[in-house]
């Protein structure tokens, strides 16, 4: 990229973090360098210090774009007139077409990128809760409409923090199965939460036929 090219502030910055992104998903936090950014933007590194004063600072930088862009696909993706398993649905496909599309966001904001470094945990924790948010209100809804039970109801955020969980989780696996097509995986992700789910709304329980077993005494 040439140097010494005079952009609007706005065009520039989003440069530094478009190739800061990359240079983070592709070296983790501890190994991508400032010098590298730098020279990937075509600028000098204290510039890059002077937009976003640290290294920290251009990662939190990074990870609030690719929030941003995560949210606006799911947003522009959602029909808030579709019954609540259509709603999910798009929510899902959404959400996984971030994960390839934007795989380099994707690593930097949930992905290994900081690996459980703070501050960074706490912004992912942030994503994950807003996700569950979301989640959680169309499970209610769903569990409303099938006049679902009170335990049912009150399942529904922790079934929406679970639900997050295995689409990171599936994220991975897909990154390291990357031939399997996205709609297959969805699919997947839609048919492990949404069918499990009708069941409890149903009133359908697995009760287990005895106590789990407890940790041996020391």
């Amino acid at each position: 990229m040439e140097r010494g090219r005079r952009l609007p502030r706005a065009v520039r910055e989003r440069e530094m973090l478009e190739v800061g992104t990359r240079v983070f998903a592709r070296r983790g936090y501890h190994g991508a360098s400032m010098d590298e950014i730098a020279d990937g933007a075509g600028i000098s590194k204290p510039m890059l210090y002077a937009y976003f004063d640290s290294k920290e600072g251009l990662f939190l930088a990074c990870m609030q774009r690719a929030r941003a862009q995560l949210f606006e696909a799911i947003n522009e993706g959602a029909d808030a007139g579709a019954a609540p398993d259509e709603q999910l649905w798009l929510g899902t496909c959404a959400f996984l077409w971030f994960v390839e599309d934007r795989r380099d966001s994707w690593t930097v904001l949930l992905g290994e990128a900081a690996a459980g470094a703070e501050p960074f945990a706490r912004e992912g924790a942030k994503v994950r809760r807003q996700l569950a948010r979301g989640v959680g209100t169309l499970l209610g809804a769903a569990a409303a409409a099938e006049g679902a039970d009170t335990d049912a109801l009150e399942a529904t955020e922790p079934l929406a923090r679970a639900l997050i969980g295995a689409g990171e989780s599936l994220a991975s696996w897909w990154a390291e199965n990357p031939t399997v097509p996205r709609e297959t995986v969805a699919r997947l992700l839609m048919n492990f939460a949404w069918m499990g789910f009708g069941d409890l709304v149903r009133g359908e329980r697995w009760e287990g036929v005895r106590p789990g077993p407890s940790p041996a005494r020391r």
